[in-house]
């Protein structure tokens, strides 16, 4: 399905990037990963890479550094952004302003600038797959910047399908992945799946949507009906 298909990782070195990286590799595509600190972070995965991998050094706080990646890179096929904030569980009256602004720099205007670069650089056939999360749709205290922030990644996918097209535009929303602290896994017990996902299984689903021609504006939920509870 992604024979000689290039595709490009933002934040491919953890996570479900990494998942979606090795899956990609697998099914023959080309890899580009671009991650802060990809060599350190996912050293086991590089140890098998061939040289159809390439691996760059990328901050996407930083403009600069979103130029100089697809000087690097030229063209690509599917851009795929997985990158996350660290930021702590808070109620809302106490939450450091700061860090929810930090958290928006690097969740959603990274991503929206990338794409503003990324746009000239990719083929019409290919994509761009976004992520979101579960605390965009299913509300938890605490979690109100993130929530924020997802939805607006969405709503940023629905203009984008329009505006870019015939360049595919998608979200891919995961629920609780593993592992997570032990009042998660309580808790995911009383999802209709019973349990926490799995990286490998949020990452096939990217890979649907690197090859599925004719979906576009839309939002993937992989959260094990955790949204119905």
């Amino acid at each position: 399905m992604l024979n000689d298909k290039k595709i490009l990782i933002v934040g491919g070195s953890s996570g479900i990037g990494f998942a979606v990286a090795s899956l990609a590799q697998k099914n023959g595509a080309n890899v580009v990963i671009a991650s802060r600190n990809p060599k350190e972070r996912a050293a086991s995965f590089f140890e098998k890479a061939d040289e159809s991998t390439e691996i760059h050094t990328f901050d996407i706080t930083i403009p600069e550094d979103h130029f100089r990646l697809f000087e690097s890179t030229g063209i690509v096929d599917h851009l795929v952004i997985t990158v996350r904030p660290v930021i702590k569980s808070s109620p809302f009256q106490k939450i450091d302003v700061n860090e929810a602004k930090h958290a928006f720099e690097t969740k959603f205007w990274g991503q929206y600038q990338l794409i503003q670069v990324a746009q000239k650089h990719l083929r019409e056939s290919g994509s761009i797959i976004l992520t979101s999360g579960i605390a965009g749709e299913k509300i938890f205290k605490g979690a109100s910047t993130m929530s924020i922030i997802n939805c607006c990644i969405e709503t940023l996918c629905r203009v984008l399908s329009v505006e870019l097209a015939p360049i595919r535009i998608n979200v891919v929303s995961p629920g609780f992945i593993e592992p997570k602290p032990t009042v998660i896994e309580e808790i995911s017990k009383q999802f209709p799946a019973k349990r926490l996902g799995s990286v490998d299984e949020i990452a096939s689903a990217y890979l649907w949507l690197m090859g599925s021609q004719y979906t576009t504006g839309t939002v993937t939920v992989i959260d094990g009906g955790a949204r119905h509870i």
